[in-house]
């Protein structure tokens, strides 16, 4: 009976460990943990936010020029974060595949924009 009891407890601790290597698989490379990605994501909106002012105090700006400016504030980002825009899009997928996260990971986002945009408001108040 113990024999397989061990045998079962063997079999068990292969399987999940099989199972645990496969889940951990299909992470794309290379990976950005939650954390990194709040990062990433943050500094993407800031960037998206500047990019869509200049928009919207200059409307004669032409697409093109606007695909120029969107590929000159993406790159540096993903440069820093050791990525490419394919790699940004594999993590994404990922992500989204993992709905719990990418949820933690967006309010992360979201707080940490709203701490950004108190500390600003607060020191243009103090600036007037």
């Amino acid at each position: 009976m113990k024999r397989i009891l061990s045998r079962i407890s063997i079999t068990a601790l292969l399987l999940s460990s099989v199972l645990l290597s496969a889940c951990h698989s299909n992470r794309p490379e290379p990976f950005l943990d939650k954390e990194q990605m709040v990062g990433l994501l943050t500094e993407i909106r800031l960037a998206e936010s500047r990019l869509y002012n200049d928009r919207e105090t200059d409307t004669k700006i032409s697409d093109k020029v606007m695909e120029q400016r969107a590929l000159d504030i993406y790159v540096p980002i993903f440069k820093e974060y050791g990525i490419n825009y394919r790699q940004y899009q594999n993590l994404l997928t990922y992500y989204m595949n993992h709905p719990d996260d990418l949820e933690e990971i967006m309010q992360e986002v979201a707080d940490k924009l709203t701490r950004q945009e108190a500390e600003f408001d607060g020191k243009e108040n103090r600036n007037q």
